[in-house]
């Protein structure tokens, strides 16, 4: 039977491939190290697109304002707010000794929101580096700004931050932590192997003179999503291209508390991944496909029972030696299940093992003893989005 074949080569090629990107991508996450000192730090410009966000601005104004930083300055972008934001702003104009703003009265024909704000922050700022955040986020040091320009040397212009999700009760806030360690956790590992495939926004910075040569989001401005990971997918390179992996490089962020606001977001997030690079969609791809296929092709792999199959001689276990232990009713357990079996297992505590260094590697943001739960939870993640993203059109995705 042709299936004796089929399922077996795509469980193991799944399992294989697997294993590669764990040995040898995911581990290049957990050998890095930040860069700890610098002679010479860049001047930095702050932007903050913010939308009717007028009381977290209260409170981020002020961490932002005290960073440690020698150089620096933030540019609040007030996107045509109705909630007092351009009074507040010019009400504590000069009360900041930092903080410059930008108050967007119109939104221009086929540009979007987010987009436009952002590139009129950087507009305004008159330092060389930028960084992104979001008025929602918080800087978990005083030394944010700091241990994140840290990271600019060499050739780099493009560093990669991280921004955990506020923890609180329930499952659906632990999935929404886990998802976005498992994404922070692939973005960073490639970009380590000199494949970088996306940036988050909360978190990101890169030199202005990129986002100008790169004519800024002009090739997708259309689109809700993209002003951090359609832009980092396309100046990012092998070589200009670094992490930050402190603690006092992170910023939190407020997560989403209802399961349909938190499906809009990741429908707005997911929907731009059909624009990326094809080197990009095709790594990227054969991580999920293989994750999803070593779950979903295990049982039709343990009950195949190739005829072709034939263990080694001096791996296989003895039924007799199984009798003299009492254990004969494991004997309809043949070679190639135990094979299976043992393939399958290796694999989910190496996966685990790994993906437990990670969670250690950023600051422990998940329950170790989770991961294994919340990981199968990943997989059904996976083939639910997986689908709804491939059937989308992601200009007619909504932001709300």
């Amino acid at each position: 039977m042709i299936w004796e074949y089929i399922i077996p080569a795509i469980f193991g090629t799944a399992i294989f491939i697997q294993l590669i990107y764990l040995l040898f991508v995911f581990t290049r996450l957990i050998r890095h190290n930040d860069v700890s000192d610098s002679k010479d730090l860049p001047s930095v410009s702050v932007v903050v697109a913010a939308w009717n966000e007028l009381e977290n601005l209260k409170e981020l104004l002020p961490l932002l304002d005290e960073q440690n930083y020698p150089k620096f300055e933030v540019i609040i972008v007030d996107d045509r707010s109705s909630d007092g934001t351009y009074d507040y702003l010019r009400a504590n104009e000069g009360g900041f000794k930092k903080v410059k703003y930008v108050h967007v009265k119109a939104l221009p024909e086929h540009f979007t929101a987010k987009k436009y704000a952002v590139t009129m922050g950087i507009k305004k700022a008159t330092n060389d580096v930028i960084l992104l955040t979001d008025a929602d986020c918080r800087p978990l040091s005083e030394n944010w700004l700091r241990q994140m320009a840290l990271q600019f040397g060499g050739d780099n212009e493009v560093v990669l931050g991280f921004s955990p999700y506020d923890k609180y009760k329930g499952l659906l806030n632990a999935f929404i932590r886990y998802e976005t360690f498992q994404t922070v956790v692939q973005y960073m590992s490639f970009a380590k192997v000199g494949a970088p495939f996306m940036g988050v926004g909360r978190n990101l910075m890169y030199k202005r003179d990129a986002f100008w040569k790169n004519k800024g989001f002009t090739s997708h401005m259309h689109l809700l999503s993209g002003d951090d990971d359609l832009f980092v997918n396309e100046i990012g390179g092998n070589k200009n291209t670094t992490i930050s992996t402190d603690y006092n490089s992170y910023v939190s962020s407020e997560p989403k508390f209802t399961f349909s606001d938190w499906v809009t977001q990741k429908r707005r997030h997911l929907s731009v991944g059909k624009k990326y690079k094809l080197r990009d969609k095709i790594t990227i791809g054969l991580l999920w496909a293989s994750f999803l296929l070593s779950w979903i092709l295990i049982i039709p792999a343990f009950v195949a029972a190739p005829s072709w199959f034939l263990l080694p001689e001096w791996l296989v276990v003895p039924n007799d030696w199984l009798g003299q232990y009492g254990l004969k009713h494991y004997q309809p357990f043949n070679n190639w299940m135990r094979t299976v079996s043992v393939t399958f297992s290796i694999w989910l505590v190496l996966r685990w093992l790994i993906l437990s260094l990670c969670n250690k590697k950023l600051g422990r943001t998940v329950t170790w003893f989770k991961i294994p739960p919340l990981d199968f939870l990943y997989f059904l993640y996976l083939i639910v989005f997986g689908l709804i993203t491939l059937v989308s059109n992601p200009k007619k995705i909504k932001w709300r």
